[in-house]
């Protein structure tokens, strides 16, 4: 692999960041997101090569993925060149080297269908200076099975690429899939499980090894215990952790816990201390 110049940039300037701040049992507070134009960092996803870098973009229909710190610092963009975006709300990957976009966001249901694109994972190195055009691989047109719904939360394991469904007035979510193999551009999302969340779903993660299954809700993060089957969520022990204070948009599974990006900038970690010891390092 090839070694990054910026590696011992980035060390120095983590080194010299302020120290993690314990802002409630089990949740840390690593930083602020420091790009302007990541004004509500919708979606978050880690990145295959650096521990300490993670992938992020802006809620709406800007095409550009930026590489940031755990403590929120920038490090390199990307623009994609992908059909018109109309409402990015996700992003998740297969840990292998692609990146999934979720243009799945869809307000008032107004919306007939939903898209995501697959894409490279980019690779970060001296060269990132300028900004670089990524071409989606492959892209999907997901129809609703039945009445359309928002949807803000996408994640992929295995062969297959799930949503969970938005929903409020006390509705439960659902989580939908659909196949990435399939041949086809334009699937019927099939709904899978009915989850024990009546709180509006805004992001979701499955972890590497697919035994657990992280969300966060404008109530707080939860993480069920599926083994490896997202169909079994809906009756999966489970831990929920309140964290109403802050709006929180995105999540995804790190080495020591469930990392959290909010509206406000802020950057977080939620430990197993946070879900009361209810699982350990994903």
């Amino acid at each position: 692999m090839k070694a990054w110049i910026l590696s011992g940039l980035m060390a120095t300037a983590i080194a010299a960041s302020a120290a993690p701040q314990e802002v409630g049992k089990g949740i840390l507070l690593l930083g602020q997101i420091e790009h302007p134009a990541l004004r509500e960092c919708s979606g978050v996803v880690p990145c295959r090569d650096n521990t300490n870098i993670f992938w992020m973009h802006s809620d709406g229909r800007r095409p550009i993925l930026y590489a940031v710190t755990s403590q929120g610092r920038s490090v390199a963009e990307f623009v994609l060149d992908l059909p018109a975006l109309q409402d990015w709300e996700d992003i998740a990957t297969d840990h292998a080297g692609s990146l999934f976009v979720g243009d799945i966001g869809n307000n008032d249901a107004r919306r007939r269908w939903l898209a995501v694109h697959q894409i490279d994972e980019p690779k970060i190195d001296e060269q990132n200076q300028a900004r670089r055009i990524i071409k989606a691989r492959r892209s999907w047109r997901l129809f609703f099975p039945d009445k359309p719904f928002d949807c803000e939360s996408l994640f992929v394991w295995k062969e297959t690429g799930y949503v969970i469904s938005k929903v409020f007035n006390d509705e439960q979510a659902r989580i939908y899939k659909f196949e990435l193999s399939d041949k086809e551009a334009e699937q019927i999302l099939k709904p899978v499980a009915t989850l024990p969340v009546t709180s509006p779903v805004t992001a979701a993660d499955i972890s590497p090894n697919g035994r657990l299954l992280g969300l966060v809700a404008h109530n707080g993060a939860y993480v069920f215990r599926i083994n490896g089957d997202p169909a079994t969520a809906e009756n999966a022990r489970h831990n929920f952790v309140k964290f109403k204070d802050k709006h929180i948009e995105g999540c995804c599974f790190t080495p020591d816990g469930l990392l959290v990006v909010a509206e406000t900038r802020d950057i977080y970690l939620f430990n197993g201390k946070a879900f009361r010891g209810g699982f350990t390092k994903p």
